[in-house]
């Protein structure tokens, strides 16, 4: 099955060979998963104590204190040892890890590698030094009296000490980052009783790097490396897709109850595997199941998931907004443990999926996005908004069943039609030529073809903002407040049609308009304008004087609730702490009845 389930989960891997595997291996884990009984599975056994606070010997590293301690081994090492971590940095904020062998040490904090004997620690800058720009596989060697530090198979320093012996732990410094746990830190942490050489260290690197860069996440077993994702909900079908770490023949079951679930076999051998389950009723809960076989037999089950299929116009619903999931997993896995509490029907994310997901950087939809959401991704569909973060798309229609080539399109859900549009324009005009006005007449057309009763617009990139620098630096001149090409492009179809809600991301921050036509407040006609850059993205700031189209700002981390019924939507915000921070409705306009 694909997650577990503890707030801090450590296994021990023992090696089958010497290389590229430690002889003693811990793997960190999450175990992100949704509470009480839609979680999947129960916690994992693991070897050794983990302890959620720090040790009281833990020392403080670059002026800091431990936020987490772990004894990842009882029994004294002693005589040669080669101790490894593999981590990766991908938060805004400083936080690190220090791995001790008796008195022995060596980590990581904010950019900068340290290892040493008890009394000083020698320290290397790293910020050009990450694999992908942000992982290490720091490798500590000891050999009589010498102590050797690698990163990413390079030797970076060498010191003299006499080390001696003991308990191998790991302190984690984590403090600055909400909701961090030491797995979306350190992925794996390992000892071994010898000295090894340089070559079987750069074999050792190589080996988690190509991994990371196939998008993989563990070396020793079948996994999803994208579990159940569900993509647009209709009253009648669902999209479906999902994708293992290895070629495989899969299966997904589904009915409307776990007794009456009938098997789709699925002809393809592959990763990656999606279908369209047909035939089903509205407003109707189904339940499914993957399950698959890879070449030797291994197994692998999802465990029993539902859904909900969209409701008939006239059927209220609830569906929840926000954006810039990003780079980090701890923050998302929280906002899904808050959006699941309201059972939402629908998950709209308006771009930012990940910080930087382009070709080249697979990892970040499988080790960020999918690691802090999927288990959530299982049971609420998703649209998704394309933003400057997907770059040039690969993953993102990759991962995706949503209409193509094109990467705007609607979709009618109950009395909403969501009109989901690409406000990359500079980087789409470039890859194809005319993509702004094809965009843009499509758009136009599809709003005029419109019969819902309400019309809500998503995009990435944002229309106002009061945001701080982005547009000019606000402390210090006056700001644009926005995107001119996408006012341009947009603003006038919104007004022209009569568009209810524009949601938007791309700045790390909930702000709210007033209702705005024609560059005023307009309380009877005007549109809404919201940012929901509320997920995983580090957060921003707003300008220090608020202009006059801003009626509701909040620096956190944050997402929307829409409770929708034919006469009115209602909206709520609610932060990480999951406080209710904002509530606001919207009437339908008399031109519309």
């Amino acid at each position: 099955m694909f997650h577990t389930r503890a707030t801090l989960c450590l296994t021990l891997l023992m090696a089958t060979s010497a290389l590229p595997v430690a002889a003693e291996q811990w793997r960190l884990e999450t175990g992100y998963d949704l509470p009480r009984r839609a979680a999947l599975l129960p916690i994992k056994a693991y070897s050794g104590p983990v302890i959620a606070q720090p040790l009281s010997s833990a020392p403080l590293f670059f002026g800091a204190t431990a936020s987490h301690s772990q004894t990842l081994k009882a029994d004294a090492v002693t005589g040669d040892f080669t101790a490894e971590l593999w981590l990766v940095d991908h938060v805004n904020q400083p936080v690190g890890v220090l791995m001790s062998v008796g008195d022995a040490r060596f980590g990581y904090y904010d950019r900068t590698a340290a290892f040493g004997g008890t009394d000083k620690l020698e320290t290397y800058k790293m910020r050009d030094k990450a694999f992908k720009g942000r992982w290490h596989h720091l490798v500590l060697v000891r050999e009589g009296k010498t102590l050797r530090l690698y990163n990413n198979g390079t030797l970076i320093g060498e010191a003299t000490a006499n080390s001696q012996g003991g308990q191998v732990r790991l302190d984690s410094y984590l403090s600055n980052e909400a909701f961090m746990q030491p797995a979306n830190l350190v992925h794996m942490a390992g000892i071994e009783p010898r000295a090894l050489n340089a070559a079987e260290i750069s074999e050792r690197f190589t080996s988690h790097a190509q991994r990371v860069e196939d998008g993989i996440l563990y070396a020793d077993r079948f996994h999803f490396t994208q579990p159940p994702y569900l993509n647009m909900p209709q009253t009648d079908s669902i999209e479906l897709s999902f994708e293992f770490d290895r070629v495989a023949v899969a299966e997904v079951a589904y009915g409307e109850t776990e007794d009456t679930l009938k098997v789709v076999p699925l002809s393809a051998n592959a990763r990656l595997n999606g279908l369209k389950l047909e035939g089903l009723k509205p407003d109707t809960p189904y339940f499914y199941r993957v399950t698959a076989k890879d070449a030797q037999g291994g197994t692998i089950d999802s465990g029993l998931l539902s859904f909900r299929t969209a409701p008939p116009a006239g059927q209220p619903f609830v569906m929840v907004i926000s954006g810039d999931t990003e780079a980090r997993p701890h923050i998302n896995n929280r906002m899904a443990e808050l959006m699941w509490e309201e059972r939402p029907a629908l998950l709209a994310i308006v771009g930012d999926l990940t910080d930087g997901g382009s070709k080249t950087n697979r990892f970040e939809w499988t080790h960020e996005y999918f690691t802090g959401m999927g288990h959530f991704f299982g049971r609420v569909p998703v649209i998704a908004t394309p933003g400057n973060g997907e770059s040039e798309l690969h993953w993102y229609n990759h991962y995706h069943r949503q209409p193509q080539p094109e990467s705007y399109f609607s979709m009618v859900y109950g009395d909403v039609e969501i009109f989901v549009l690409d406000a990359n324009l500079d980087e789409r005009e470039k890859e194809s030529a005319g993509f702004r006005e094809r965009q843009k007449a499509w758009f136009d057309g599809a709003l005029k073809a419109s019969k819902s009763r309400w019309k809500i617009v998503m995009h990435h990139q944002d229309v106002r903002t009061s945001d701080d620098d982005d547009y000019g630096n606000s402390f210090r001149t006056r700001s644009r407040h926005g995107d001119s090409d996408v006012q341009a492009d947009f603003v006038p179809l919104y007004e022209k049609h009569n568009v209810d809600l524009v949601f938007f991301g791309h700045l790390h921050a909930y702000e709210r308009s007033w209702p705005v036509r024609g560059e005023k407040a307009d309380p009877k006609t005007g549109i809404t304008y919201v940012q929901v850059g509320g997920l995983g993205g580090n957060l921003e700031d707003f300008a220090p004087n608020k202009p006059w189209f801003s009626t509701k700002t909040v620096r956190a981390h944050h997402y929307v609730s829409l409770h929708v019924s034919p006469e009115k939507i209602e909206a709520r915000m609610v932060d990480a702490d999951g406080h209710l921070r904002d509530v606001f409705s919207v009437l339908p306009r008399n031109d519309k009845r």
